[in-house]
C-alpha cells in the first residue's frame, strides 16, 4: 500500500513536467548530450583515505551527492542516513546517534561505535552526530569495522562528510525555507578566489528554528520541542605551488532546543500524541568550536597529508525526570570537553601495481561532567562530578597489491595504545562526598585483509575481514561506587562478501553485500540492584553478533530521471549475557540488540527537465526495533513518504515540499519508569513548506 502511495505521489508530481517534456522533445537535442544525460556519472570516494572508484572499493559503501541532498530537501545528516541500507539515526532527546548494522552505544554514552568525520576532522561526541548541513559535496558511508584506518570508535562503520572547497570558481547562494510549526531555515554560501590559482576563501552560514510539534498541557506551551540552531564555517585555502594545498577551517555551531518530548503512553499520567504534562521547561544547549588545519603535499614519489584539529565542546541540559505536573525530581547536566587530534599520512601517488599508505595518529581529550538529580525528598537527591582525561597514540598502514590485472589483495594493520584516567566525587542526599578513581589502558591490534576480483570490467566480487573496537570509559551518569564507575572496550570482527555490478553502459548500478559481525565484550547498561535510586551499572556483557545483507540499486532509465532503491536486513542478537535480578540469574540470550531495526529500505525517484521543472519522492522505512534489553518495548515497522516539486529559473529556484506526508504515527524512543509505566517519544508528524534559493 505504501509503495502504491509513493508511486501515486511521484506521478502526480510529474504531471506538470510531462507537458513541458513533450514540447521540448520536438525541439530535439544533440546525440552526445542525450547520451551524457542517460549515463550515471562515476563516483570517486576518499573514505579509505585515498581517492578510489566507488565500484572498486572492497567494502559495503554508499554515497549521497550534493544534488541528491538538495533534491530530497534534507537539512540534517539523519534525514540522509535513514535512506541507506542498514543505517539508521537514533533520534532521541537523550542524544542522537548513528546505528549501522545493528550496532549502537547505550543511551547515555558520550561516544558512538560509528566514526563521524567532516573533511577528515573527527566529530567524536555522540550528541554531535545529527549535523546541520553546510555546503556538502557528498556523504560517504562505510559499513563494517574500520579499525585499521580509523582506530577507536569506528567498530560499526564510518560516515565521511566531504564539504565543497573554495577554488577559482565564484559561487554564491542564499536560501530560505518556511514550513509547518513555524519552521524556518535560512542561510548563505559564498566561495571566491582572492588570488587566482593561489588563495581562496569560502564562508557558509545556516540558521534553523522551529517551535516543534510538542505541546506541554500543564504550562500551555507549544514550544516544548523547540529547536534554535545555527552553524557557521569559514575556509581559507592556499595553494602556493601545484604540489602544496593548505587549508585553515573554522567550524562553529550553537543549539538551544527543548527536550520535552518524552510523554506517558500508559498509566494515570498518559497523554495523547504530541502532548506532555511536565512542570519543567526541559531544555538543552550545545556549543561547538572546531578549528582545523589541513596540509597536503603531492610529490612524484609520495603524498603527505597532515590534519590537525581542536574541539571545544559543551552540552548542558535540564530535564524533568518524573515527566509529570508535580515536582518530584529534576536532573541537570553540564558536559565540557576539549580535545586535540593530529594525523600524519604518507601514501604512494597515483595508481600503481602496489599502492600503500602509512600513518601516525595522536589525540588528547579532557572531559568535565557534572550530573545532578534534584528530588523533592532531599535524601534522594544525588550529585556527581566526573573528570576524565583520555589519550591515544597509533601507527597504521595499508597496502593494495595487484596480483593480476583483475585481482587485488589488500592488507592493513593498526596498533593503538589508549590511556584514560577518570575520577568521580558522588553524594546521595546529605551524606558525605565519596570519591573514587580508575585508570584504564589498552593496546589494540587491528588487522584487516580483503581480496577483490574483477569478474568482468563491470562486475567486481570481494571478500573482506576487518576488526574494530569501541573504547572503554566512565559512567558519569549514574554511578555510586568504583564498581559501577567504569567499563572496558568492546570489540568486533567482521566477515563480509560482496558483489558490485554495472549494467547497460553505466545506466544501472547494482551492489550487494552479506556480512557476519562477531561482537565481544558488548558494552551494556543494566540497573544495579545493589545501588541506590536510579543507579545504573555500565558493564561488558559476554557476546553478541549481527548478520545480514545490503542491496543497493541506482538507475537512469530516461534522460533526467534517476531512481534509487535500497534494502538492508540485520539480525543482531545477544549470544551470552546474564544478569542478577533480585538474586535470580536472568539471561538475555536470544534478545535483539536495542535501537537496531531488522529492516531498512528506501525507494527514491527524482526527475529534472531541461525547462526547469523538477520533482522528487522518497519512501523510506524501518522494520521492528526494540528500545530495551528485555525487548519489552518496541516499535513496529513503519514507512514515511517525503516529496518535493519545484521550478529552477536561471538564478532562482522555488520548491514546495512535504515530509511524512501521510502522517504516519511512529515512536523514536520508549522507556519505563519504576512502576513499569511506558513513556514514549513521538516521531515527527506530517509537515509542509516552501523553499526559495537564489544563486549568483
Amino acid at each position: 500500500m505504501l509503495v502504491l502511495r509513493f508511486l501515486i505521489v511521484f506521478m502526480l508530481l510529474l504531471l506538470p513536467a510531462t507537458a513541458f517534456a513533450e514540447d521540448n522533445a520536438k525541439k530535439g537535442a544533440g546525440a552526445s548530450e542525450k547520451l551524457k544525460t542517460l549515463v550515471l556519472e562515476p563516483v570517486t570516494v576518499t573514505a579509505t583515505k585515498r581517492e578510489e572508484s566507488l565500484e572498486k572499493v572492497p567494502a559495503s559503501i554508499s554515497t549521497v551527492s550534493d544534488t541528491q541532498i538538495e533534491e530530497m530537501g534534507a537539512w540534517k545528516l539523519g534525514e540522509v542516513l535513514d535512506t541507506l541500507p542498514n543505517v539508521w539515526m537514533k533520534n532521541a532527546t537523550s542524544g542522537d546517534g548513528i546505528v549501522i548494522r545493528g550496532l549502537s552505544s547505550f543511551d547515555t554514552s558520550i561516544y558512538s561505535p560509528v566514526g563521524l568525520y567532516v573533511d577528515d576532522v573527527p566529530y567524536p561526541v555522540t550528541y554531535m552526530q545529527n549535523l546541520l548541513f553546510l555546503d556538502v559535496e557528498r556523504i560517504e558511508v562505510l559499513r563494517g569495522p574500520q579499525g585499521t584506518l580509523y582506530g577507536r570508535n569506528s567498530e560499526a562503520g564510518v560516515v565521511n562528510v566531504v564539504l565543497k572547497k573554495p577554488d577559482n570558481q565564484v559561487r554564491a547562494s542564499v536560501f530560505s525555507d518556511y514550513g509547518s510549526y513555524n519552521t524556518l531555515r535560512a542561510g548563505a554560501n559564498v566561495s571566491t578566489p582572492l588570488i587566482k590559482d593561489k588563495l581562496f576563501l569560502a564562508g557558509n552560514f545556516v540558521r534553523y528554528q522551529t517551535d516543534g510539534y510538542m505541546h506541554n498541557e500543564y504550562k500551555d506551551d507549544d514550544r516544548a520541542a523547540k529547536d534554535e540552531s545555527m552553524r557557521g564555517r569559514g575556509v581559507l585555502r592556499w595553494t602556493p605551488t601545484d604540489a602544496f594545498d593548505l587549508r585553515l577551517t573554522m567550524d562553529a555551531s550553537h543549539t538551544d532546543k527543548g527536550i520535552g518530548r518524552l510523554r506517558y503512553e500508559t498509566g494515570s499520567n498518559a497523554t495523547k500524541r504530541f502532548n506532555v504534562i511536565s512542570d519543567a521547561s526541559d531544555d538543552a544547549e550545545e556549543n561547538v568550536i572546531n578549528p582545523s588545519f589541513t596540509a597536503k603535499y603531492s610529490g612524484p614519489a609520495v603524498e603527505v597529508t597532515s590534519i590537525t584539529s581542536y574541539m571545544d565542546y559543551r552540552y548542558q541540559f535540564l530535564s524533568d525526570r518524573d515527566r509529570t505536573s508535580t515536582f518530584k525530581s529534576y536532573s541537570d547536566q553540564d558536559l565540557k570537553q576539549q580535545g586535540i587530534t593530529q594525523e600524519l599520512r604518507f601514501a604512494s601517488p597515483g595508481k600503481q601495481r602496489l599502492n600503500w599508505l602509512f600513518g601516525l595518529f595522536g589525540s588528547s581529550t579532557r572531559s568535565d561532567i557534572q550530573m545532578n538529580a534534584i528530588s523533592s525528598v532531599s535524601k534522594a537527591s544525588t550529585y556527581a562530578d566526573t573528570d576524565a582525561t583520555e589519550s591515544s597514540w597509533a601507527a597504521f598502514g595499508q597496502a593494495t597489491y595487484s596480483i593480476l590485472d583483475n585481482l587485488r589483495l589488500t592488507a592493513g594493520l593498526r596498533g593503538e595504545y589508549a590511556l584514560a584516567h577518570g575520577g568521580q566525587t558522588h553524594r546521595v542526599g546529605t551524606t558525605s562526598l565519596v570519591g573514587y578513581s580508575k585508570e584504564l589502558d589498552s593496546f589494540e591490534v587491528l588487522p584487516m585483509a580483503s581480496l577483490a576480483y574483477d569478474v568482468t570490467p563491470n562486475v567486481t566480487a570481494y571478500a573482506t575481514w576487518s576488526n574494530g573496537f569501541l573504547a572503554g570509559g566512565f559512567n558519569y551518569y549514574a554511578a555510586d561506587s568504583l564498581s559501577t564507575f567504569y567499563y572496558q572496550p568492546e570489540h568486533t570482527t567482521n566477515y563480509e562478501v560482496g558483489l558490485k555490478t554495472n549494467w547497460f553502459n553505466q545506466k544501472l548500478i547494482a551492489n550487494v553485500s552479506v556480512f557476519y559481525t562477531d561482537i565481544r565484550d558488548k558494552q551494556v547498561r543494566e540497573e544495579d540492584p545493589a545501588g541506590g535510586i536510579g543507579v545504573w551499572k555500565f558493564t561488558n556483557a559476554g557476546r553478541a553478533h549481527s548478520q545480514g545483507v545490503e542491496v543497493e540499486l541506482t538507475g537512469k532509465p530516461l534522460a533526467g530521471l534517476e531512481l534509487q532503491g535500497g534494502l538492508g536486513y540485520t539480525y543482531s542478537v545477544v549470544d551470552d549475557w546474564t544478569v542478577n535480578q533480585n538474586g535470580v540469574p536472568y539471561s538475555y540470550k536470544g534478545k535483539r540488540l536495542p535501537w537496531a531495526p531488522d529492516l531498512t529500505y528506501h525507494l527514491g525517484a527524482g526527475y529534472a527537465h531541461p525547462c526547469g521543472l523538477f520533482a522528487r519522492a522518497d519512501l523510506y522505512g524501518a522494520g521492528t526495533q526494540y528500545f530495551d534489553a528485555e525487548n519489552s518495548l518496541s516499535q513496529e515497522g513503519f514507512a514515511l513518504v517525503n516529496a518535493r516539486v519545484g521550478y529552477a529559473f536561471k538564478q532562482w529556484e522555488l520548491a514546495l515540499w512535504g515530509k511524512n506526508i501521510f502522517d504516519v504515527d511512529h515512536a523514536t524512543k520508549k522507556v519505563r519508569d519504576r512502576s513499569r509505566n511506558v513513556l514514549v517519544e513521538d516521531g515527527a508528524p506530517q509537515t509542509f513548506g516552501a523553499s526559495l534559493t537564489w544563486r549568483f
